[in-house]
């Protein structure tokens, strides 16, 4: 029993379990979808390595496939997200940069 508590799969749920806490936590605080999505995909990692300890993996392989997978792919929703997020509020900032620019410099003589 200790060498099933020192495991890795076990190593990798308690870590599993304190993403989760932590994207949740997060994403009430702020509001932000990024921690939330990140928390549900460790959450779902966290399925899988409960299944390898309790010795249901072998049984599971398709079904723990599929929740992986479904894992991996809400971490790159979340990362495209973040990543069109900022993409977007950059070209905001550098419009708005742009206006007051043109609003404040002085006319051109031509």
């Amino acid at each position: 029993m200790v060498l099933q508590l020192l495991s890795i799969p076990f190593v990798n749920l308690v870590l599993c379990i304190v993403i989760v806490i932590l994207g949740f936590l997060c994403f009430k605080k702020s509001g932000e979808r990024l921690p939330a999505f990140i928390g549900a995909a460790f959450g779902l990692f966290g399925i899988s390595h409960a299944a390898t300890i309790a010795g249901l993996a072998a049984s599971l392989e398709l079904p723990l496939i599929v929740i992986r997978t479904l894992a991996y792919v809400l971490v790159i929703v979340a990362l495209w997200l973040n990543l069109k997020s900022t993409l977007m509020q950059k070209e905001t900032r550098q419009a708005w940069v742009d206006y007051f620019r043109g609003e404040t410099a002085p006319d051109e003589k031509k």
